[in-house]
């Protein structure tokens, strides 16, 4: 694949993490702090806009240069690791403050 390919997924990527999460996460939210009867969300996006959007950021700053992964050995780098971490812990920290702003909006 060649670096501009790449670069486009990156970008492609960016665009659906920023998609989903204002559909599935801010629009509930929204309807939570303007009193709605009742609000769904979708708990699957707490990792999927995470992970679009750290490996959306990285495709399309870096390219092909980003090595988060040993294809040979079909396992992940440290920068891998990292990357992988970094989107635990905002997928994480985006749970508990959606659940925390839910709670203090009055919902259970």
């Amino acid at each position: 694949m060649t670096d501009l390919k790449t670069r486009v997924i990156g970008v492609m990527l960016l665009a659906i993490g920023i998609g989903l999460g204002w559909h599935a996460l801010l629009r509930p939210m929204e309807r939570a702090w303007a009193g709605m009867g009742e609000v769904n969300y979708q708990p699957n996006a707490f990792l999927l806009v995470p992970a679009s959007l750290v490996f959306g950021f990285g495709f399309a700053l870096f390219g092909e240069r980003l090595n988060y992964r040993n294809a040979e050995k079909q396992t992940l780098t440290a920068l891998g690791w990292a990357m992988f971490a970094v989107v635990a812990v905002l997928t994480a920290g985006g749970y508990w403050w959606f659940k925390s702003e839910l709670a203090a909006a009055g919902y259970r």
